[in-house]
């Protein structure tokens, strides 16, 4: 199998948008004009719905709310009279929303519900909830808490109480009500309150007493027993003698580190292979050897008497001269190995030196960190008794300041008790008769006409966010990192109606879709020039998008401006050019793949002027493998010598690999998505798997993109027809002969 060459370093990659590229956002004047139909129903739906539900609140369910207002004090223990001053403004925040809470609470409804009055003064109200004879309690409440509610003026020491109902009289008599239940409890509560919080507040003076006392008791022990003045001289002098061992320690580690690179060393040798090696001193020592200066001097003494009988004539082949010569040569090897020896006793004398020193060390570095760990632990203790002290003191101090605290906490307690403002809440405004209807307003009419209008427009554009599929360039742009090469509109919109889309170009030169596939020649063709490219393969995501129109009227399209084409045919499996352009089947590229044909041998010329077509070829020919294979790309490699653009139809990349082989061996790829058929996703997955073949993904095209998805495309479709088929007044000159 062949292998697929590498990718071309100029191709897109996926991962994010390309620089200056944003991702496209749904345009609300095409939505506009794609749904003003539904908008302007939902328009007029919400404007009756609006106007019927106010009309049968208004009429059914009406609400009238009476209001009372509070007025909160300050608390102030000192002075009856108040000035800003001396306000804590985030106590009185704190106790105006515990009032809000108050006013509302199970109590305060309990004691409004067994008020007689209610009965005669909220007769409709308290009729409602009558079941069996009886106020039924449980569902009377209830109401009851939806109908009461409380909340605070802003910047302000008021608060307003509420109460709603259908009537107004009824609403005033519930408010009224509800003021003097509350009143009541607000008042007991209060004097409740202080007798508790007073009786809180002389426990805690004695508590913090008895712990400041028993804290005091617990520090006089500890100085008194440890003798503090010593413990700190004595924790000064362990902190000096633990710097001293960490000192020492310091350097025994570093010459343990010196020692043991050394007896590394001397161990390495001892196990290699090479054997040990000796340096000059120890050599030096071998030779003052006794045993070894005695080897030295007889070897001396033979080598003299050799000479000697060399002098007196004798030959070396003489038995006394062979004689001398062997005792010679015995001496030398007894003297090796004399040296051998001496040098070996030399080197293990030294190794255990070594050693010796080294554990010498180690027991001295042992000896040092037990010191140094005595003295970190004696340390420790000395820092823990200082620290135990410090921190009674600290503790004693806080609870000091919480003793001193909690004692003008109860001075004040006991001034508020005798002032008259007690519950520190006055009523600023009693209830009134409400003369307008709290609910409905008029705001419902319109506050319903935008929630219909508005959910209907969310569904709108929800439905345009999540519908994957593609309808115009703006989707294609959502994808990160792909360029739109063009759009190509639907050809029942084209005023030209072209008999045959594959031929459009060539039937009707001067329609709308032949402007397009003009202005997609102009974009393609500037891209395949600046990166020196000739065969592109046009691959479509599924069948029916169009990808073989794209090629032939692309092909026509670059024929008319001067440029000699070549149309291949590599769909082995749905041929169809060789229709399109009214040539043989046979004898096309499945041929000249297989060996059986050559390239100019099997293009076949067509009517239109610098437009040849190389078939499919031969069906018993037609090998898909051999799409991906050397054969090809010397086919597109001769065929870009001879021709100035190759164009390349393939199967769908859907149902067969034949484009990724293709795209393997070709110089450039381009997309075909089919608008309202072909999702993002798919088409997110094939631009990748193109962006990683040979060629150069050029981009994506949008073919049969109509105007309701295209946006603002069927005022620009027929403002080009109207141009182009308008008619000029004049004809021009005709050229003079050259």
């Amino acid at each position: 199998m062949t292998p697929t060459p590498p990718p071309r370093p100029g191709a897109p990659r996926p991962g994010g948008p390309a620089p200056g590229q944003q991702a496209a956002t749904v345009d609300p004047v095409k939505l506009f004009k794609k749904y003003k139909i539904v908008l302007v129903a939902a328009f007029v739906f919400s404007m009756i719905v609006g106007v019927g539900t106010y009309v049968v609140w208004l009429k059914f369910f009406p609400s009238y709310t009476s209001n009372v207002v509070f007025e909160a004090q300050p608390a102030d223990t000192k002075t009856e009279q108040i000035n800003e001053a001396n306000v804590d403004r985030d106590e009185i925040e704190r106790f105006m929303r515990t009032q809000t809470i108050a006013m509302t609470n199970q109590d305060v409804l309990e004691a409004v519900l067994n008020d007689g009055r209610l009965r005669t003064e909220a007769s409709q109200w308290y009729n409602a909830r009558l079941t069996k004879g009886a106020l039924d309690k449980r569902k009377a409440r209830e109401d009851l808490e939806k109908s009461i509610s409380a909340t605070i003026i802003p910047e302000t020491y008021f608060i307003e109480m509420r109460a709603s109902a259908g009537d107004p009289v009824e609403a005033t008599a519930l408010a009224k009500l509800t003021k003097e239940a509350y009143l009541r409890t607000v008042n007991f509560s209060k004097r409740s309150d202080i007798d508790n919080r007073r009786d809180s507040l002389s426990r805690r003076l004695d508590e913090l007493s008895t712990e400041i006392q028993d804290l005091s008791s617990r520090r006089q022990r500890i100085v008194r027993d440890e003798e503090l003045d010593t413990i700190d001289a004595g924790r000064s002098e362990a902190s000096e003698k633990l710097a001293a061992v960490g000192g020492q320690l310091l350097e025994v580690q570093q010459t343990i580190k010196a020692v043991g690179v050394s007896l590394e060393r001397f161990e390495e040798m001892l196990s290699s292979p090479t054997g040990i090696q000796y340096t000059d001193t120890q050599r030096a020592q071998a030779e003052q050897m006794p045993e070894v200066a005695n080897l030295n001097q007889q070897i001396t003494t033979l080598e003299a008497e050799r000479l000697t009988m060399r002098a007196q004539g004798f030959m070396p082949g003489h038995r006394n001269m062979r004689q001398i010569e062997s005792s010679i040569q015995a001496y030398k090897q007894k003297l090796a190995d004399k040296k051998e020896q001496k040098l070996r006793e030399i080197f293990d004398a030294e190794v255990d030196g070594v050693r010796r020193t080294m554990n010498q060390l180690r027991a001295q570095e042992d000896e040092l960190l037990s010191e140094r760990e005595e003295l970190r632990t004696k340390l420790t203790e000395l820092t823990g008794i200082l620290t135990e002290v410090d921190d009674i003191e600290k503790q004693i101090d806080r609870m000091i300041i919480a003793r001193a605290d909690a004692a003008d906490r109860l001075d004040t307690l006991e001034a508020a008790a005798d002032l008259n403002t007690v519950a520190r809440i006055d009523v600023y405004q009693s209830e009134r008769l409400p003369t307008d209807v709290t609910w409905p307003k008029y705001l419902v009419i319109p506050g319903i006409m935008v929630l219909i209008c508005g959910a209907t427009a969310g569904l709108i554009v929800a439905r345009e966010l999540f519908d994957q599929r593609i309808k115009g360039a703006s989707d294609v742009a959502m994808i990160p990192r792909t360029k739109v090469m063009g759009v190509i509109p639907d050809a029942t919109e084209d005023p030209s109606a072209p008999a045959r889309v594959e031929l459009a170009f060539a039937d009707q030169p001067r329609g709308v879709l032949a402007e397009s596939f003009r202005q997609l020649r102009t974009t393609l063709v500037k891209q395949m020039t600046r990166a020196g490219h000739r065969s592109l393969v046009v691959v479509s995501g599924q069948p029916g998008s169009g990808a073989t129109s794209v090629v032939t009227n692309l092909a026509h399209a670059c024929a008319a401006s001067d440029q000699k084409v070549l149309v291949v045919d590599a769909n082995f499996r749905r041929p169809s050019l060789h229709r399109v352009f009214e040539v043989e089947e046979t004898n096309g590229l499945a041929d000249v793949l297989a060996g059986e044909k050559t390239l100019p041998e099997a293009a076949q010329t067509t009517a239109t002027a610098n437009l040849d077509v190389l078939s499919a070829g031969s069906r018993d020919r037609r090998v898909f493998e051999r799409l991906g294979t050397e054969a090809m790309a010397s086919l597109l490699n001769e065929a870009a010598a001879d021709y100035d653009l190759v164009l390349i139809d393939v199967a769908p990349a859907i149902v067969a690999g034949d484009a990724m082989a293709v795209a393997n061996r070709a110089d450039a790829s381009m997309l075909v998505a089919r608008a309202m058929r072909e999702k993002r996703g798919m088409v997110a997955r094939l631009k990748n798997e193109l962006s990683d073949c040979r060629a150069e993904f050029m981009g994506v095209l949008v073919n049969a993109a109509k105007s309701a998805a295209g946006g603002y495309m069927r005022k620009n479709i027929r403002t080009s027809h109207g141009y182009q088929d308008q008619k000029p007044e004049v004809e021009p000159a005709a050229p003079s002969a050259a």
